[in-house]
């Protein structure tokens, strides 16, 4: 049985219902390579250390989060230093670089018995892989064509590299960006890559007109539980716990937190079975109830949404920061899904603009980022809120031109903490 997981990554059975989701990357990894797109919090370490736990084939799985990079040279050393860690690769490594003087010799005189962060530092401190990064990225290339036995290389949070490198230095970043398609696509490469990020790629890219480097890449976007899978996981953890579920208990947990974000559902369920056991109560939907409210909205979730708010300052510019803010903070007052012209009224007046062909196209791109980022969803027109189709934010079949917040917990917290009007402080004023 599950047991609940908040602070760690779910492994093994812990890591519960997600079975479509690990088969449908193993599906896509047979002819292409595959990034994962989600939120922080929201699953996605989670399906790159079952692929890291549970490899198939004859992958040899290497996992590696570039998240605090900021460098090419950084990035190949992260790589070159895994590759040699694995015992296979070394090997590879030795042979393909004894016809290289300095990096053959260093490999020979590489101390045993080094940890990961050792080995880091001796390339650093011993290598040319700084000045010549690119170069070591094509002996990488090479590496990765020989052996019997294919590479499965898991990059997390490769987009907040990307980012941070393009802040630092557009032409290096250029520079990696193509060298990488270039190593995911080479005919003879053996290797395949999954590829995980909480910040969305195809918009970073997209801005520095970038995106063409991505190109090849299979996009699978995170979803919430289904719904049968999210009681599934409640009645089970319950039964783990040796305490009774009604059904008014499980259909209040799932009403009030509205979609199943599967970190959500388990820092709820936690923070219930926390007050019924140190209150030594009955378990009722006021329990639950008074659990969202405390605990989940002001709790240890408080910081995953800030991450939410603090990534339009970091990943939306100019305009488009202003606008969004406008937008959600509007969105998260209203009772009902909002209508796009509206909204589309409130990107003209934040950025004084007159309506027009151009200003209809960035309201639109910033709409679909939003939809990308999960920050809102397109509502249909039966009145259910219409899924994501993979890597686009808009279902235009099902959508009547309405949108909603993506989480409803997401919505109530922004309200709390963003979701003033103006016109109020003005009028205060």
């Amino acid at each position: 049985m599950p047991e609940l997981v908040i602070g760690n990554v779910p492994r093994g059975e812990d890591y519960f219902g997600q079975e479509h989701l690990i088969e449908r990357i193993w599906s896509n990894l047979e002819k292409d390579n595959v990034l994962l797109v989600a939120p922080r919090r929201f699953g996605k370490t989670g399906a790159m250390y079952n692929l890291l736990d549970f490899p198939r084939g004859s992958y040899i799985p290497l996992y590696i989060d570039v998240a605090y990079i900021n460098s090419a040279a950084d990035f190949i050393v992260e790589l070159i230093a895994k590759l040699i860690k694995q015992r296979h690769f070394l090997r590879l490594a030795k042979e393909l670089w004894t016809g290289t003087k300095k990096f053959g010799k260093f490999l020979r005189d590489l101390p045993g018995g080094l940890d990961f962060g050792g080995i880091k530092v001796e390339i650093r401190e011993k290598t040319d892989v700084k000045d010549r990064w690119l170069d070591y990225g094509e002996q990488i290339k090479s590496l990765l064509t020989k052996g019997d036995k294919p590479l499965l290389l898991i990059i997390d949070e490769f987009p907040i590299m990307a980012n941070n490198i393009l802040n630092k230095n557009v032409e290096e970043a250029k520079q990696l960006l193509h060298w990488f398609r270039a190593l995911r696509t080479a005919r003879e490469t053996k290797a395949r890559f999954v590829i995980g990020g909480s910040i969305n790629l195809v918009s970073t890219l997209e801005y520095k007109g970038l995106v063409d480097t991505i190109n090849d890449i299979s996009i699978i976007r995170l979803k919430p539980f289904p719904a049968e899978t999210a009681q599934k996981y409640i009645e089970e953890i319950f039964l783990a716990q040796k305490i009774e579920l009604t059904g008014a208990v499980k259909e209040t947990i799932l009403e009030t937190l509205g979609e199943p974000i599967p970190y959500l559902l388990a820092v709820l369920l936690k923070a219930i079975l926390d007050r019924v056991k140190i209150l030594r109560c009955e378990m009722t939907p006021g329990i639950v109830l008074e659990a969202f409210d405390e605990d989940l909205l002001g709790g240890s979730t408080s910081a995953v949404f800030q991450h939410y708010r603090s990534r339009i300052d970091q990943y939306y510019f100019d305009l488009e920061g202003r606008a969004a803010k406008e937008i959600l903070g509007i969105m998260s007052r209203a009772d009902n899904p909002v209508k796009k012209d509206t909204l589309f009224q409130v990107y003209l007046k934040t950025g004084n603009l007159s309506p027009g062909v151009q200003s209809r196209e960035d309201f639109l791109r910033l709409m679909n980022k939003l939809g990308n980022d999960f920050y809102l969803k397109p509502h249909s027109r039966g009145g259910a809120i219409s899924r994501f189709a993979a890597g686009s934010a808009f279902d235009l079949k099902s959508q009547d031109n309405t949108y909603a917040f993506y989480s409803r917990v997401l919505k109530i917290w922004w309200k709390t903490h963003y979701g003033w009007d103006y016109k109020d402080d003005e009028k205060e004023r």
